[in-house]
Parts: structure tokens; C-alpha cells; sequence
């Protein structure tokens, strides 16, 4: 399985299929965000690439963008594990079905890494948008 192949595990692999040819490589991508919902059993990772969708929808047209945010919105998570915690500049994103039909889920990087498994995986926000580039 390829770094995109991600979006096949979605519960609507169409919503962000139809965004692009190839989706977004989350080795690739900044990971920014991480929420551990404390009231429920989910988890939320919030990633932005430079690869901009091929395919916009209607609300973007004649907005002028360079970056693509999106969030990965985990359900029934468990076994959980944290170690370290830094913002990793250089990491691993794997997003795999387990033969209990579960999904396991590691980021890995030099000292941080999160792990957890869930029962399902939706795309839950996503927008383009304008960000300046650093000289």
C-alpha cells in the first residue's frame, strides 16, 4: 500500500477522491493538530500541504490559495499510546486495516510517537487557503 492510499480507508473515500487524482502523501504534510477528544473516544489530526486539490469545490472558486488544510476525524480509539510529545519535523504517517478490521494508526518520529487503533476514519473539514512563503 502506497502514502496515499490512505483515503481508500476513509468511511467515504469519495470526499477526498474527488478532490484529487492522487491524494496528499501525510508523510508529506504538516501535522498541526492533534485532539484527543476527553468527552468521547476520538481523536483528530489536523494536516496542510502545499498540493492543492486538481478539483475545486464550488465554495473555493475565485478565491486565490496556495495550501490545502484538512482533518482526519478518528472514531472509537483505543489503546492509545504516547511517547514524547514535539512537533515532529520528520515523521512517519501509517494508516493501515488490521485483520480485525480495525484501523492502526502510528506516527512515528525520532523521540515522539502516537499510536492508537479506531474503528472508522471520516474527513471531517477541509479548505484551501493563502499562505505566505517564507524567504
Amino acid at each position: 500500500m502506497s502514502a496515499s492510499d490512505w483515503a481508500r480507508l476513509l468511511d467515504a473515500p469519495q470526499s477526498i477522491q474527488s478532490l484529487y487524482e492522487e491524494e496528499p502523501d501525510l508523510n508529506q504534510c504538516d501535522l498541526f493538530h492533534v485532539l484527543a477528544d476527553e468527552r468521547g473516544d476520538s481523536i483528530t489530526l489536523g494536516f496542510k500541504t502545499a498540493h492543492t486539490p486538481v478539483r475545486i469545490r464550488p465554495e473555493w472558486e475565485g478565491k486565490a490559495y496556495n495550501s490545502f488544510t484538512f482533518y482526519l476525524a478518528f472514531a472509537r480509539v483505543e489503546q492509545l499510546t504516547v511517547q514524547g510529545w514535539a512537533a515532529p519535523a520528520c515523521k512517519t504517517v501509517s494508516i493501515r486495516r488490521v485483520p480485525d478490521e480495525k484501523l492502526s494508526v502510528a506516527i512515528t518520529s525520532d523521540k515522539t510517537s502516537l499510536l492508537f487503533r479506531a474503528r472508522s476514519v471520516v474527513l471531517s473539514a477541509a479548505r484551501v487557503g493563502l499562505v505566505s512563503s517564507s524567504v
